[in-house]
């Protein structure tokens, strides 16, 4: 695809750098939300962010998966965008846009570089679209957090059983996102803020992280964190 603004230059990796100018300039699309969010303007960004997904919707092709290319400056730009509204979706509990968007992330980001199947996997366990969830389990592993939460209420919706294998995993691995879990406060403190934007912020800052972003599901589905505890 081709046009006075837009094409597509294959890199001989089996991806292709998306060439932008305009409305496809992914790269001054994301300056424009950046500055937006440093000015405290955060639903104005959700709407900028949004505003250019749909020109990457747009620009990609509608019958065939395409690969970007993450060397290259304006693809990856467009991909961050992707995954940033998508995880704006997500938080205002339309998970069926954040399941299309993060569905769409994987085609041009076969690497996963923003471990988006982990999101994914929560929007299929709570539409219980479980023939997808089945398919995407392959890609949750052990290594990750989010994925063991993933299959542990994964189990616990379709069964409605805690699997002791996985929560014994959480405990004993992630002990951090566990204690984030079952924790009575989550608080968004100076504290916190320090800690998660340092060079090396510490576990419990990502999982506190990870709890501030999918909280709207656990409020949503309590009974699950009753359970761990």
């Amino acid at each position: 695809m081709s046009n006075a603004e837009l094409r597509f230059n294959p890199t001989g990796e089996q991806s292709y750098e998306l060439v932008g100018r305009g409305r496809y300039n992914f790269i001054r699309h994301g300056e424009r939300v950046s500055q937006l969010v440093a000015e405290g303007r955060y639903v104005e960004a959700c709407e900028a962010r949004y505003e250019a997904f749909q020109h990457l919707a747009e620009a990609l092709p509608e019958d065939e998966a395409m690969t970007l290319s993450w060397g290259h400056g304006n693809s990856r730009a467009a991909m961050t965008i992707l995954y940033g509204s998508a995880v704006d979706h997500f938080r205002i509990g339309d998970l069926e846009m954040a399941m299309a968007q993060l569905e769409m992330l994987l085609d041009c980001d076969p690497e996963d570089h923003f471990e988006g199947v982990n999101l994914l996997a929560l929007c299929y366990v709570a539409m219980e679209e479980w023939e997808l969830f089945d398919e995407l389990a392959l890609d949750l592993t052990d290594k990750s957090a989010e994925a063991v939460v993933a299959r542990l209420w994964a189990t616990f919706r379709r069964e409605r059983r805690v699997d002791a294998q996985l929560l014994s995993l959480l405990k004993s691995r992630h002990r951090a996102y566990y204690a984030e879990l079952t924790a009575t406060e989550h608080p968004d403190d100076d504290a916190y803020r320090k800690d998660i934007a340092s060079e090396h912020p510490s576990q419990s800052a990502e999982a506190r992280e990870w709890w501030l972003l999918t909280e709207p599901l656990w409020c949503e589905f309590n009974d699950f964190i009753e359970s761990l505890k």
